[in-house]
């Protein structure tokens, strides 16, 4: 068996047009599973992202979600259900508060942002596929938290990430007790992960993620990728309720 296969797994990644959850919807394809991508705002990067999944000779269904919006969830998700069979759904959405266009926007409008997209669409999202997955007997759930969250950053982005991923992490334990057996919960808490805030940011930054990461380099999409593509895999079949950090071994 070629390791962490997903042949003949169906695979929804949300927030896939871009960043970590393309390289996470690219790594399923290459392991062999269909992949549903979703995006937002942007339907031309998603199709590119779907153009590639074809061409590594998978299946791509390409579907808008505001995964801030309940009804726009719900839709979503019947969308999934309707168009085929779902083995396991990556909540990877959350809201860009870093070089989108909240960059600049006060503290109470970005936490708001982080609850409605961060919590409350990883939340409701989880467990309407949960209960699905319920009902088909097998199922797996991935969802994305932070390696920081729970032992704290200075400053307002680390207090706004902080409570949203500590939320997402404590529910996924919750939720993977909940749907035992049938269904694996688990969480990807990525340390410092060079997407496109990691490409601009300022020397001060550059130099902070080589001090405290002991790797000595960046994580990529492609690590935290690596790490979804396995827990989703029959390898991972006895792992559930976990918090795993991908950091490149940072503690501090």
């Amino acid at each position: 068996m070629t390791f962490a296969n997903l042949t003949q797994k169906r695979i929804v990644v949300t927030g896939s047009s871009s960043g970590i959850g393309r390289a996470i919807g690219l790594e399923c394809a290459r392991a062999g599973a269909d992949v549903v991508i979703s995006y937002r705002g942007s339907k031309d990067r998603a199709s590119a992202v779907a153009k590639e999944v074809h061409e590594l000779g998978q299946t791509a269904t390409v579907i808008q979600v505001d995964i801030a919006n309940s009804e726009s969830r719900a839709a979503f998700a019947q969308q999934c259900f309707e168009t085929g069979t779902v083995d396991a759904i990556v909540n990877n959405a959350g809201a860009d508060l870093l070089t989108g266009a909240l960059k600049n926007a006060d503290f109470t409008t970005k936490l708001r942002t982080l609850l409605d997209v961060d919590v409350t669409g990883t939340i409701e999202l989880s467990r309407t596929f949960g209960e699905h997955f319920q009902i088909q007997g097998r199922g797996s759930i991935i969802t994305i938290g932070w390696d920081q969250s729970d032992r704290g950053m200075e400053g307002n982005s680390g207090e706004l990430f902080a409570a949203a991923k500590n939320a997402v992490m404590g529910f996924t334990r919750s939720l993977s007790v909940s749907l035992a057996p049938a269904v694996r919960v688990n969480c990807i808490a990525p340390g410092w992960i060079k997407t496109a805030w990691g490409e601009e940011t300022s020397d001060y930054w550059q130099r902070r993620v080589m001090d405290e990461t002991p790797l000595k380099r960046w994580g990529l999409p492609e690590d935290i990728a690596n790490m979804a593509r396995f827990l989703l895999s029959e390898e991972a079949s006895y792992i559930t309720g976990q918090v795993i950090n991908v950091n490149g071994g940072a503690v501090r």
